[in-house]
């Protein structure tokens, strides 16, 4: 085993030959040099020796009548040795150390996170005017600064943070929650779908329906005025009454109606799947500017049953620069395709599912379902199964419309 001391002063692996080799072995311990590793190999003795003591070791071979051959070598000696030869390998690693260094004392990203509402160009506005963009140099930039002003400039920010992950800038926003200031604007309660009434309560405002009344899309319910108070009867000698218009005011209220929803949908019998082999064919074109070229060119059709794959890949632009670079990759993988028959139940109940959901998303989160059917419907084609799915529910159908004055 060779250790660290051993390392750094460097050892030879060698081969002792001859009639007694033992000899030679004899003759280092008595000159206290150190050999260690020993092994015989036929009648041959293998052993490691310093790179300092090989080179004394000259007149023991002389005397012991043996032979020496320098198997291998190591250590940090020969290290330098390989190091002096190969001298521009190890000036373009410095230099690769030193660029790579330089590089990554640069922002080339910024991030924004946590915007919900606001402008994400306004804040890249303002750190760049702060210095922060893309070519800026880290440790010149001051970010307690630059966190001082996007708060000063942005009163929707309740707190920015600015933190360097390589040569990424990330500014993390945490929006402020603006209280939400109610219009007083004179406006009515309209219908937002076709239904019937069945629960009207104005908190402000007049009626426009009653329970049981069918209404439309855009039919108006509440009415958003108070209307003026009946005038007495004018008699003789007195002067007339003028008639003063009704109070506009926000119409306020609930109203409830029956609504119906209905979907349709449809499964095949007879399903065809693709899945892949595993053999696959690549196609790369690049694009400089406007000047394309293709590496790997693929044929027109790899495989008899294929499926493509488009990856597309940008490089950031270099500061001022204009210059385009994208690369297009094209996977072609090649697919075996199976016909899978399906009873009659899985396909009616594969449309079901399907139907259900396509209903489900146009109605909201509130509404109150009252039933929920289906029925399957008949279609000319053998292999198609089609479901039609109805849904009863009970939902707040009022929307406020301000009135144009």
């Amino acid at each position: 085993m060779i250790f660290n001391t051993k390392y750094l002063r460097g050892a030879v692996k060698i081969r002792i030959t001859g009639i007694i080799p033992e000899r030679f072995i004899n003759l280092c311990i008595s000159e206290q040099i150190l050999l260690w590793g020993i092994t015989k190999v036929d009648e041959d003795l293998i052993a490691w020796i310093s790179l300092d003591d090989f080179f004394k070791i000259r007149p023991l071979v002389l005397r012991s009548n043996t032979r020496i051959q320098v198997l291998s070598h190591r250590g940090f000696p020969f290290v330098i040795k390989r190091a002096k030869r190969r001298k521009m390998l190890i000036a373009g690693a410095v230099l690769f150390i030193v660029l790579l260094n330089i590089m990554s004392s640069y922002v080339w990203f910024v991030d924004i996170t946590g915007l919900k509402n606001m402008s994400e160009s306004e804040i890249r506005y303002v750190a760049r005017e702060n210095g922060l963009k893309p070519g800026a140099v880290k440790g010149g930039l001051n970010t307690k600064s630059i966190e001082r002003e996007i708060l000063l400039n942005m009163p929707e920010v309740a707190w920015v943070g600015i933190n360097f992950t390589g040569t990424r800038a990330v500014i993390e926003i945490v929006e402020k929650t603006m209280p939400k200031q109610e219009t007083k604007a004179p406006a009515h309660i309209v219908a937002t779908k076709d239904g019937v009434i069945t629960e009207i309560i104005a908190l402000a405002g007049q009626p426009a329906v009653t329970i049981g009344d069918t209404v439309k899309k855009g039919d108006l319910l509440i009415k958003g005025f108070i209307p003026a108070p009946a005038a007495p009867a004018a008699g003789e000698g007195q002067p007339p009454i003028i008639s003063v218009p009704p109070e506009l005011i926000r119409a306020k209220g609930i109203i409830k109606a029956r609504i119906w929803y209905e979907s349709y949908a449809e499964a095949e019998l007879q399903q065809k799947t693709a899945a892949r082999t595993g053999n696959r064919q690549a196609e790369v074109t690049l694009r400089i500017g406007g000047r394309e070229v293709t590496f790997h060119a693929a044929a027109a059709q790899p495989f008899p049953e294929s499926e493509c794959e488009i990856i597309h890949k940008q490089l950031p632009l270099w500061r001022n620069s204009e210059i385009a670079v994208e690369s297009t990759i094209k996977l072609y993988y090649e697919v075996n395709s199976n016909v899978t028959v399906r009873s009659s139940t899985e396909a009616r109940d594969e449309a079901h599912a399907k139907a259900i959901q396509l209903v489900q998303n146009t109605i909201p989160e509130t509404a109150q379902i009252l039933a929920r059917n289906y029925e399957i419907l008949k279609t000319p084609e053998e292999n198609i199964i089609r479901v039609k799915v109805n849904v009863e529910t009970i939902e707040d159908i009022g929307q406020t419309i301000n009135i144009s004055q």
